[in-house]
């Protein structure tokens, strides 16, 4: 393929001009306005909200307004500015697609860095065209702006190290203050910090390993100590449960530690790291993993380690990042699943996938006694892309589904018909308070009714939402109902499916 003269002369110029334009064509067709239903994105927000109204880090949706180690707080600072500009959900959304379209951009000039300009359009190309990553940039959660701040602390240190290391160079200061964002964005951006450390170990770099070690330990450390010493670590009490959806099955030993890891690797190699790749490979939880499924994965993840090793340079921190990512995942809870917990290291994946394509092509032109064989020619991969940008238009096109959209009616009634200092008991209290705006609390998850209607009593709730959109209200809130129907007065109904608001009873009213 012969690219004419004037665009190898501007062809960084020329492909970044069509990433922009692409950028713009499918995020448009794909954003979706509404509220994304998954409770994280609704937590961030009233964080957010808490900080840009000068309440704290503090859950403001609970009456006692608890404060909140669950998520870091990186996210919720960048909403709450938001906030305080005086935007509102609307333009938050909208900054996840800024910060994607920022995103592209970076890894282009990291992966050209790499290797080649070809290959790193391609891959950013991938990236921008890659379905997982399209939904969460339209979504108030972290992966993107993590995925932005995590490259572009890469592309930072990769530039101060070709300079030779000097703590007075701008380039090696913001790696330094991105990467310790991307920690405070999402947790794992620890994985970037053993990727540094390999690097420096392998490099012999000792002065610049203590002194970038005492950098990022010192500024982990305030977040470390909130959580030691004002709420305990929720991400360490899930880590460590056996399953953390039932508390009651109590710690993990190291049996079930050795157990999750092997699901883990079952589960990434054939089904989420093939379809963070390629999403049209639609993962099949229900079915167990065919020997199909685990000789795809095999080869895409073997092609992406071949990519991995023969960086010609600059291997040790996408090695040591890549390690890192990895091993904390696999420590996981297997029972969360999806591809949300590697998506923001989707980028990485395409960008060695794609140089072990490329690897090998070299290899073969070699073998064939020509000099190279044009990394265009890896364009084909995006015949994987199509559909599933298509079903986002669609997802983001169609309603909420009808017992949901009777939920968020409940939360609209209550934000017009009642006090705002009520307490309202439900099935997902962040996504009614984003409508309601009451103080909202979940039922206890417990099956036995008179032990869920003590605590609704102790925790002083005045309405309760009896909603057919959560297995949980099912599972708990229902018996309790029935084991005590002279406690709850219907309040309003809306019909098809029937979903109620019902008043609690308590003791002393």
């Amino acid at each position: 393929m012969n690219i004419p003269a004037i665009t190898i002369k501007y062809k960084s110029w020329f492909f970044l001009l069509i990433l922009s334009i692409v950028f713009a064509g499918v995020y448009i067709y794909t954003f979706d306005s509404k509220i994304a239903v998954l409770g994280d994105n609704a937590y961030y927000y009233i964080l957010g909200k808490a900080l840009a109204e000068g309440e704290g880090y503090v859950n403001i949706s609970s009456i006692n307004k608890p404060p909140n180690n669950h998520y870091p707080p990186g996210y919720p600072a960048i909403i709450g500015l938001t906030l305080f500009l005086g935007a509102g959900i609307f333009s938050i959304k909208v900054l996840n697609g800024i910060f994607l379209l920022l995103a592209i951009y970076i890894f282009y000039f990291l992966f050209k860095k790499l290797l080649n300009e070809d290959v790193a359009f391609i891959a950013s190309l991938m990236i921008l065209l890659n379905s997982h990553i399209l939904y969460y940039s339209s979504i108030m959660m972290s992966e993107i702006p993590f995925m932005f701040f995590s490259g572009l602390s890469i592309l930072l240190f990769l530039k101060a190290s070709e300079k030779g290391y000097n703590i007075k160079d701008l380039n090696f200061i913001f790696a330094l203050l991105s990467m310790l964002i991307a920690y405070y964005i999402r947790s794992i951006g620890v994985a970037l910090f053993a990727g540094l450390f390999l690097h420096f170990i392998v490099k012999r770099q000792w002065k610049y390993l203590v002194i970038c070690g005492s950098f990022l330990l010192a500024g982990a450390l305030p977040w470390f100590i909130r959580g030691k010493y004002t709420v305990s670590s929720s991400y360490f009490n899930q880590l460590s449960m056996k399953n953390p959806n039932q508390p009651a099955l109590g710690r993990a030993g190291f049996g079930d530690f050795a157990e999750r890891i092997l699901e883990n690797i079952s589960r990434y190699v054939t089904f989420e790291i093939p379809s963070a790749l390629f999403p049209n490979m639609n993962p099949d939880y229900w079915n167990d993993a065919t020997l199909s499924d685990w000789l795809i994965g095999s080869i895409l993840i073997g092609i992406a380690i071949l990519g991995l090793i023969s960086q010609r340079k600059h291997r040790w921190i996408l090695i040591g990042y890549s390690l890192g990512t990895i091993g904390i995942l696999l420590i996981w809870p297997a029972v969360w699943i999806g591809v949300r917990f590697i998506v923001p290291f989707i980028p990485i994946l395409i960008y060695t996938f794609l140089s072990g394509i490329n690897e090998i092509f070299q290899r073969i032109a070699s073998a064939l006694g020509r000099k190279s064989l044009n990394p265009l020619l890896l364009l084909f991969l995006l015949l994987f892309t199509y559909g599933p940008i298509n079903n986002l238009h669609k997802t983001a096109k169609t309603d909420y589904y009808p017992a949901l959209n009777n939920y968020f009616k409940i939360a609209n009634w209550l934000s017009r018909n009642v006090r705002q200092d009520v307490v309202v008991s439900c099935a997902k209290p962040a996504l009614l308070y984003l409508k309601a705006k009451t103080f909202t609390m979940r039922y206890k998850f417990d099956q036995n009714p008179d032990e869920l209607i003590q605590d609704l009593e102790d925790k002083q709730v005045d309405y309760v939402v009896l909603d057919q959109f959560y297995k949980n209200t099912y599972k708990y809130l229902v018996p309790a109902i029935r084991a005590y129907p002279q406690r709850f007065q219907k309040v309003i109904e809306f019909e098809k499916p029937n979903t109620y608001l019902l008043k609690f009873k308590k003791i002393n009213d």
